[in-house]
């Protein structure tokens, strides 16, 4: 039996090389600044500082948050110290939002003119090393409120602008501060308005002074207790309503032809209860009660009630 050969053919095709290169993932797009960033105890400064991913310091989501935003802060930390150069807001309800500076300032503002900052529910801590606990250097206006700013070598609240600008503060204690628990000083001329309402201001060296000629302090509903001076004003116009000044080595000075007039407040306790000095004067409306201090002191004038 005889066996066919059988031939096939087969065909093959060739067709273009294709190079196939394999790339690692795309890097990941910076975070974007937005309106309103988050910090929490638990975040990370890697993160885009959003509500699900927060960051952990001020500092780092202030960079995040857009002129004119907030930070707002999720639960109680040590948040770290922060330089502000824009307007912003800074908002902690509830929760405790630590700043502890055991040295040099917790919190510097050098802002724009325009610039509006906003400070709420801080607890300002220098651990008595730190030198100051807000320190304002240029902006339009700084807010506080409900905070704490305590334990300081020089000031609580050091608001000593370039240009004019304003400062209100309410609902706030500074307790503790080597100088000044609240000292406002401007040495220009154009104003320099404060208001200060609800304060505590105890244990500092001054618990609220006012330096500056064009300077205008309001001062109401406050308490300056156990500080060295309770109120002082040297060359500034000074207004306290409403207020009780007490268990200080000096209640009320006025200096270098500054004007401080006081109505509806109890001046008692104190080791002197006013004193002027270099054409200062010190003004009553005559509706407080000024007694039991070691010395009442005297008073420059008595003022009709309007």
């Amino acid at each position: 039996m005889r066996m066919k050969l059988v031939s096939v053919t087969c065909a093959v095709l060739v067709g273009p090389l294709v190079h196939v290169a394999a790339y690692g993932a795309p890097p990941s797009s910076a975070p974007t600044p937005q309106t309103r960033t988050y910090v929490s105890g638990t975040g990370s400064d890697n993160n885009p500082c959003i509500a699900t991913s927060p960051c952990k310091t001020f500092q780092a989501a202030l960079a995040l948050t857009v002129a004119g935003g907030e930070i707002f802060v999720l639960n109680s930390a040590n948040y770290g110290a922060v330089t502000i150069n824009k307007s912003v807001s800074i908002t902690s309800e509830g929760a405790v939002a630590g700043v502890l500076a055991t040295s040099g300032v917790a919190v510097s503002i050098n802002a724009g003119p325009n610039d509006v900052v906003n400070l709420r529910g801080l607890v300002v801590d220098g651990g008595n090393s730190g030198s100051t606990g807000i320190q304002f250097s240029s902006g339009q206006s700084l807010n506080i409120q409900k905070s704490t700013v305590r334990n300081f070598t020089n000031a609580g609240i050091n608001f000593t602008p370039s240009t004019s600008s304003t400062l209100s503060v309410s609902d706030v204690l500074v307790n503790g501060n080597g100088s000044n628990g609240i000292l406002v000083s401007f040495s220009g001329s154009n104003p320099v308005n404060a208001v200060l309402n609800r304060v505590m201001s105890t244990k500092n060296g001054v618990g609220i002074f006012a330096n500056g000629s064009a300077v205008n302090v309001t001062v109401t509903d406050t308490v300056a207790s156990n500080n060295n001076y309770g109120v002082g004003s040297s060359a500034s116009a000074v207004m306290v309503r409403n207020s009780t000044v007490s268990n200080n080595a000096i209640g009320l000075a006025a200096d270098q032809s500054a004007v401080l007039r006081f109505g509806q407040s109890t001046i008692t306790a104190n080791g002197t209860g006013s004193t002027t000095t270099n054409g200062g004067q010190i003004q009553s409306y005559g509706n407080n009660n000024i007694s039991g201090n070691a010395n009442d002191g005297t008073l420059t004038s008595t003022l009709a009630l309007r």
